[in-house]
């Protein structure tokens, strides 16, 4: 009788590895053990794992899946810019040096969870070999412990994705300097404020559009029909709109001043 019961609970185990459940993509990563221990030093230390990295998933998610970057092209002074910047979640804008900080965040960090991800992996068959130590209590515990590999494939992914993103950021974020206007007094346009000159020289990249860059075409067919006064006005009210815009105050432990190229694949 113990063996069978020893080969149901690590079958389920390990079945679960293969498993994607739908109904938990829709709701989101479940973790559900309260911290309970067990007693069999085993499983109680492969649910801390499992917990601890739990934990590190919804931080990483929150933490960087809150941040948006932004761009968008105006008519300045008869010729055509674009501006890219990073705002969080109420709008509120990111210096450029926490956005290069947090570009490597994403890739660093993410990348030692997968790592840790990977390693818990290997436990989750001796956590369930060790389930009928428990006698009674196993049944209990059992659901914990299929539930580690479903943290693990499932927290694999979110961290993946957010990674994704952030490269795709990085790159562009990158491109954007690269090309950038170091003053954007040079510009010749009079509808920046000295103080919002600042705000642009902290947390926004400028680059000018040329005709033969592959945008420009996009620009041109996106603002057909529209006036000079218009394509003025959409410069206005851009401004305006980013004078009031509250930057993020700026955590010394939190900056890079040089930006970071992540051109490494998702998967190395």
């Amino acid at each position: 009788m113990k063996k069978v019961l020893l080969l149901t609970l690590a079958m389920l185990t390990l079945c679960s590895q293969m498993e994607v459940s739908a109904k938990k993509e829709k709701k989101g990563l479940k973790w559900e053990w309260d911290g309970t221990k067990s007693g069999n030093a085993t499983i109680d230390n492969y649910l801390l794992q499992i917990d601890t990295l739990y934990n590190k998933v919804q931080s990483y998610q929150q933490n960087l899946d809150s941040y948006v970057m932004k761009d968008t092209t105006l008519q300045l002074n008869g010729k055509w810019y674009q501006i890219a910047w990073m705002v969080d979640s109420q709008e509120r804008i990111l210096t450029r040096s926490t956005v290069n900080w947090q570009c490597v965040q994403a890739y660093t960090l993410g990348a030692n969870i997968i790592l840790d991800m990977t390693n818990a992996g290997l436990g989750s068959a001796t956590a369930a070999l060790a389930l009928p130590n428990l006698g009674l209590k196993a049944l209990k515990f059992a659901k914990y412990v299929k539930g580690g590999p479903t943290i693990i494939s499932e927290g694999t992914k979110a961290i993946k994705a957010v990674r994704g993103k952030w490269i795709a950021n990085s790159r562009k974020w990158k491109a954007m300097k690269d090309g950038a206007i170091e003053d954007p007094t040079t510009i010749g346009y009079n509808g920046f404020s000295s103080e919002f000159v600042k705000k642009l020289n902290k947390c926004f990249y400028i680059k000018e559009v040329k005709e033969d860059d592959p945008l420009y075409p996009e620009i041109v067919k996106s603002n057909e029909g529209k006036s000079a006064d218009e394509i003025a006005q959409d410069a206005k009210g851009w401004t305006n709109t980013m004078e009031q815009a509250v930057v993020l105050p700026e955590e010394k432990s939190k900056t890079l001043d040089e930006t970071p190229n992540l051109e490494e694949e998702l998967d190395s």
